[in-house]
């Protein structure tokens, strides 16, 4: 069964996989679960605005990019329990 992932999610593994000493393009595509064009969309999309940046042959987070990861971070953590809670009152 195939899961749909959120838009949030995608860009989570994508800013993650150019998290630390930064990544090449194959890598990232591979970290992001994508297919080449939603990849290639998304990677614009996130240079664009400023999160991921391109020099020496690796993609690498800004410091906007890592501000972005840890609020996605957060989100999908609050998301999480915020689901645990639904099912602990699910039977009320």
């Amino acid at each position: 069964m195939m899961i749909r992932r959120t838009r949030q999610e995608i860009v989570l593994s994508m800013l993650e996989g150019c998290s630390g000493i930064g990544t090449n393009k194959t890598n990232l595509m591979y970290k992001s679960g994508l297919n080449y064009d939603s990849f290639l969309r998304y990677l614009n999309h996130l240079m664009d605005l400023g999160l991921i940046s391109f020099s020496e042959g690796k993609y690498r987070l800004t410091g906007e990019g890592m501000k972005t990861m840890d609020k996605l971070r957060k989100f999908k953590e609050l998301k999480k329990n915020m689901q645990k809670m639904m099912d602990d009152i699910a039977d009320v």
